[in-house]
């Protein structure tokens, strides 16, 4: 029952960005979704318990995922415009936030400072670095509000959205065992790993869904 009540949320959460999006977004969408459930079997049905414990598989891929993410929004901003820069550069800084959100730095064995700065007050350095493309975009306000259905109809729009659906909602839910799952555990960390597998999917996409709004934008002109 555990297994059709997470296979469930995921399949309607996800299918409809399987209409939503081209061919190629459509395939790593559908990639997503069969890992999810896979990985759900493994959990749920096989009692693979390894694939969702504390510092484990799950939480490891979470973290590799992230940085590689950072990575390639950072490698994005490189070639982007400046309006478009600031927001790969924000995604960029978010997953590298979201990262050491996800690794219990005060438990390795590395340098104190490094502790101060990924788990303690000095990552205030990261949120306040993450403030510098936020102002790009705020100045760019204007051009985001009128053009807003088309960023929301691109691929970025709709991986932001349901990652951030997944994270704030879905992993809150089953947090909290809303649904009365004996396995909420391994469903939260399912959501955040989904939520960070879009993030990468848009690092993936995002100068080329960039570029066709740019297009639009001019030809509506």
């Amino acid at each position: 029952m555990d297994f059709v009540l997470i296979a469930i949320l995921v399949s309607v959460f996800l299918a409809p960005g399987l209409v939503l999006l081209d061919r190629r977004n459509s395939r790593a969408l559908l990639m997503l979704l069969a890992l999810s459930l896979g990985l759900s079997y493994l959990a749920v049905c096989r009692g693979v318990a390894m694939i969702y414990e504390e510092n484990n598989w799950m939480e490891n891929t979470q973290v590799v995922i992230l940085l590689t993410s950072c990575l390639t929004f950072a490698l994005a901003a490189s070639v982007l415009r400046s309006r478009d820069r600031a927001l790969a550069l924000f995604l960029s800084v978010l997953c590298f936030i979201f990262s050491f959100r996800e690794v219990d730095v005060d438990e390795l064995q590395v340098a104190g400072w490094l502790i101060f700065l990924l788990a303690e007050e000095g990552r205030a350095v990261f949120f306040v670095g993450a403030l510098i493309p936020l102002v790009g975009l705020l100045r760019n306000f204007r051009h985001f509000r009128e053009h807003l259905g088309l960023y929301l109809r691109s691929s970025i729009g709709i991986y932001l959205l349901k990652a951030a659906f997944l994270l704030i909602v879905l992993s809150g839910a089953f947090e909290k065992n809303i649904f009365g799952s004996s396995f909420h555990v391994f469903a939260e960390e399912l959501s955040e790993f989904l939520a960070y597998g879009l993030l990468f999917l848009t690092s993936l996409d995002l100068v080329r869904a960039l570029g066709e709004i740019e297009r639009k934008v001019s030809a509506g002109n």
